[in-house]
């Protein structure tokens, strides 16, 4: 009899050990993205904790974790914040965020909603912070120093398990100049850009030597009064930006398509897809007619009106994922 028993609490042990097993892995939440809108599908609901990191909760899925972390750079401190899977995939790309001025790397987490993605697609989320939440995108009248960091920052992730040829920067507002500024300076460790509600400085443009060129993805509202599309004093206008790339990518042609209008908030989105770039491989500019300086499909309104017919977020990450260096 006791044998029996045994036997038929091992065989019960086997069967609840396969029934939790299987049940964590039907739990386990998938996502696709839409190859048009960026937008991300999931298969289940995500469930969220929300720890408090430098003061700010940050939306943080269950199978993901979050932190700040700090390097020092040139003899100052730099702190920065990680999303990333948990545990941490073996040789994981890398979606750097910088955040916008007078904001912070735990506010760039949650405006984007990059959550999900690192959640669904196995990349690490990396926002860093700028020193008084400004970053020094403007060579003409600014130090590298932000460069040296996103630089040693790129270093230390890779020392930490990042994959060093699949690392991809994007940037909103002040956050897409310093993307932009990267793109010229630090394309040697960068396999490809994403730059919304920023255009082309010309402190940039008069000394942008790329040591080799990488594909870029261009987000820009047309009703954006803070980065004017049709440009102001230093900035450069959306087409003239996209033309001062074309000649730099050597572009031959272009393709135009317009999106479809799914929300119901006033505005629509063409994409302009450069063609035929025998250096940098890509380039697009998403046009959001109506759409003001925000990123399209995260929490932020901060000027106008922030489009909810595409993702910035998965636009972004499916452009950049599609290369490395």
């Amino acid at each position: 009899m006791k044998i029996y028993q045994a036997v038929a609490a091992l065989m019960f042990g086997l069967v609840l050990s396969t029934s939790v097993e299987a049940a964590v892995k039907a739990a386990v939440v998938t996502g696709s993205i839409d190859p048009v809108s960026g937008i991300l599908t999931t298969s289940g609901v995500i469930r969220y904790t929300y720890p408090k990191i430098n003061g700010t909760a940050v939306a943080t899925p269950a199978g993901t974790t979050s932190y700040t972390a700090t390097i020092t750079v040139d003899g100052a401190a730099r702190s920065y914040t990680v999303l990333r899977p948990n545990p941490a995939p073996a040789s994981a790309p890398l979606l750097l965020l910088l955040h916008p001025n007078g904001t912070s790397a735990e506010t760039m987490t949650n405006l984007t909603e990059v959550a999900p993605f690192v959640l669904t697609q196995g990349f690490w989320a990396v926002m860093p912070s700028a020193n008084n939440g400004k970053w020094n995108d403007d060579p003409s009248n600014s130090s590298a120093d932000d460069v040296d960091f996103i630089s040693a920052l790129i270093d230390a992730l890779v020392a930490q398990g990042v994959d060093a040829t699949r690392v991809y920067a994007a940037g909103y507002s002040n956050g897409g100049f310093m993307s932009e500024r990267l793109a010229c300076q630090l394309s040697g460790k960068i396999a490809a850009f994403g730059i919304d509600a920023a255009t082309l400085r010309s402190g940039l443009a008069g000394v942008c030597a790329p040591a080799v060129q990488r594909p870029k993805l261009y987000i820009l509202g047309t009703s954006d009064p803070i980065v004017p599309y049709d440009g102001v004093a230093n900035l450069y206008s959306a087409l003239n930006t996209m033309a001062f790339w074309v000649a730099q990518q050597h572009c031959g042609g272009t393709v135009a398509s317009s999106l479809p209008d799914i929300a119901n908030d006033k505005t629509t989105v063409q994409l302009t897809d450069y063609t035929g770039c025998t250096a940098g491989q890509a380039l697009k500019l998403y046009t959001v007619t109506g759409g003001g300086h925000a990123w399209p499909g995260g929490l932020t309104q901060s000027v106008g009106t922030t489009s909810q017919d595409i993702s910035a977020t998965g636009l972004i990450w499916s452009f950049a994922a599609a290369y490395q260096r």
